[in-house]
């Protein structure tokens, strides 16, 4: 593949929670390198860290539903749906689930402190490099692409609605 930029973003409070992120062309594909069983642990002892007035948030650095979307097979996300921070060692990655070229909901895949904050910033800025290629100076309209075709959509059914209703009634 050409054109590809991989990150390894390992957590700074366990060391055997990675994510690989690589960036190919225009896109994103994640690989995640904590096991499924991890993730189920992190959460079976939630009950147990809520009574002894602990934070989950702070055990679970890859978050269940992306780990759910991601174990299912979901495809490339695209960098112009994607946002990174890094901020000191700590660093969030959120990106649009898509289904049929419209973007769905958004999803946070990591969100947490990493053991190579440089690294982390590096991955950033190539994000956000990536993504000016695809935005362009105004990337406001690729956020709303998919959202005017919703609202399109919505506006076009609710005219098909009031369109039959008026028949009905006459």
């Amino acid at each position: 593949m050409e054109n590809t930029y991989t990150y390894i973003a390992r957590s700074a409070d366990d060391p055997a929670q990675v994510a690989t992120f690589t960036l190919f062309d225009h896109s994103l594909s994640v690989g995640l390198g904590a096991p499924l069983e991890q993730i189920e642990r992190a959460l079976e002892t939630k009950g147990e860290e809520q009574e002894a007035g602990e934070d989950i948030e702070s055990r679970l650095w890859l978050k269940p539903l992306a780990v759910s979307l991601l174990e299912r097979g979901v495809g490339p996300f695209r960098v112009a749906g994607v946002n990174a921070t890094a901020q000191d060692d700590w660093l969030r990655v959120s990106a649009w689930y898509q289904a049929g070229g419209l973007a769905l909901a958004p999803v946070t895949l990591v969100d947490g402190r990493v053991d190579n904050p440089q690294a982390a910033q590096a991955f950033v800025e190539e994000l956000d490099r990536r993504k000016s290629e695809v935005t362009g100076p105004f990337g406001l309209f690729n956020v709303l692409d998919y959202w005017f075709t919703w609202i399109l959509a919505g506006a076009l059914m609710f005219g098909l609605f009031q369109a039959w209703r008026r028949k009905s009634q006459s």
